[in-house]
């Protein structure tokens, strides 16, 4: 019964790290990425300082010695640096794909709404260049469903 326990409670703390580390590779991966696309558009410092503050906490809370902290550090350093390569190699892909999308969606439309597009996404296009991805009011959302980008 007890071996059960500790058993329970051993992978309740593997699922938990997991999700932690997981949660800080992605929020890396995204600021990295938002921030090759843009680096002026986010305030560097603030963000940075707030992450390491959080990645701090984090070891904290397993209570890692500094050669364990050194260790995991060089572990995400590594982990950040592989998924700038992944993104290189593959955004070229992306845009492929997406291109093609807008010419598909562009062929749905009539004159004017083809007008319309182009300018939503020549507007969203120099927000994304710009790193200010929210959208006004008057803006409307070509695609209904929620959670997805517009093309």
């Amino acid at each position: 019964m007890i071996a059960g326990s500790i058993k329970a409670k051993l992978l309740l703390f593997a699922v938990f790290f997991i999700g932690i580390m997981t949660g800080v590779l992605i929020a890396n991966f995204y600021t990295t990425r938002v921030m090759t696309e843009s680096p002026d558009a986010l305030n560097p410092p603030d963000r940075t300082q707030r992450a390491q503050r959080d990645i701090n906490k984090f070891y904290d809370y397993l209570e890692l010695n500094q050669a364990q902290r050194e260790q995991m550090h060089k572990i995400g350093e590594e982990t950040r640096h592989e998924f700038q390569e992944l993104r290189k190699e593959t955004q070229p892909r992306f845009a492929a794909i997406q291109e093609k999308s807008r010419v598909k969606i562009r062929a749905v439309l009539n004159d004017e709404q083809r007008a319309k597009y182009d300018e939503f996404r020549s507007r969203m296009d120099e927000r994304r260049r710009n790193g200010n991805r929210d959208t006004d009011k008057n803006d409307h959302d070509p695609n209904p469903e929620r959670g997805q980008r517009p093309n």
